[in-house]
């Protein structure tokens, strides 16, 4: 393992790590007052908050997004793994948006973000080893690239985090004004704005370090990188879970 690898891993590492820990959350309240002053117009303004979302450094997708889009060998596989992962988190919010009677009671009394970084994390560092140890030291080639089967499974345990009940409150603050049958559209929408935000991050994060590394070092550094955030999470969540 060369330096530099471990070096840009351990800088993209920590800043995804400083971020998420120190950065103000300056959006929350704006996106509160977005769908204030939209009212009627609450479409825009969940597809508004969605983008909110998916800018906003969060354990739950920065981390994954990042990592997984940096080992790709262009922006297109890049924009790929974020979709994968992006799709995964609109599948299940949209799906519970529309089932919010059943399920809001539940989520409000239980914090499940703790749980929720621990098992992503978990998640991260297995398959982070396993294509550290199957790799061997030698250039990653195109087959040695994350299954997008794993980054599906990574999505789907992400959307179980706090921005699940998120979407759970917009949709009950929002029942009196819309049918029921049209419920299923806030967590579609905010789910589509998330995803348009995130490859944005993605892609901004992939062009500024492409340049810099040929791809066996960028495939590396992102294995790393989800090591690295792997550990990260499972100490954020068990730190949680002790102080909560």
């Amino acid at each position: 393992m060369r330096g530099k690898e471990l070096v840009i891993a351990l800088s993209i590492s920590l800043g995804i790590a400083i971020a998420i820990l120190s950065l103000p959350d300056i959006l929350e309240p704006i996106a509160r007052e977005m769908l204030l002053v939209l009212g009627v117009y609450w479409p825009l303004a969940i597809f508004i908050i969605g983008i909110i979302h998916g800018l906003k450094p969060d354990e739950h997708t920065w981390p994954i997004t990042v990592s997984y889009g940096i080992m790709q060998r262009s922006v297109k596989g890049a924009m790929a793994s974020t979709g994968v992962f992006a799709g995964a988190l609109t599948l299940v919010w949209t799906s519970l948006s529309a089932l919010t009677g059943q399920v809001l009671s539940f989520f409000q009394n239980y914090d499940l973000d703790p749980i929720v970084d621990v098992i992503v994390g978990l998640t991260m560092i297995g398959v982070a080893a396993v294509f550290l140890i199957k790799d061997k030291g030698e250039a990653a080639d195109k087959d040695n690239n994350p299954d997008y089967r794993l980054i599906w499974i990574h999505g789907l345990a992400a959307a179980f985090g706090g921005d699940f009940i998120v979407v759970l409150l917009l949709t009950v603050a929002l029942s009196t004004l819309i049918s029921v049958n049209l419920t299923f559209l806030i967590g579609l929408l905010f789910g589509v704005g998330s995803w348009i935000a995130q490859s944005a991050v993605v892609l901004l994060i992939y062009k500024s370090i492409v340049t810099k590394a040929n791809f066996g070092v960028l495939a590396k550094v992102g294995r790393l990188s989800l090591l690295f955030l792997g550990i990260f999470l499972i100490g954020l969540g068990v730190l949680s879970s002790l102080t909560g």
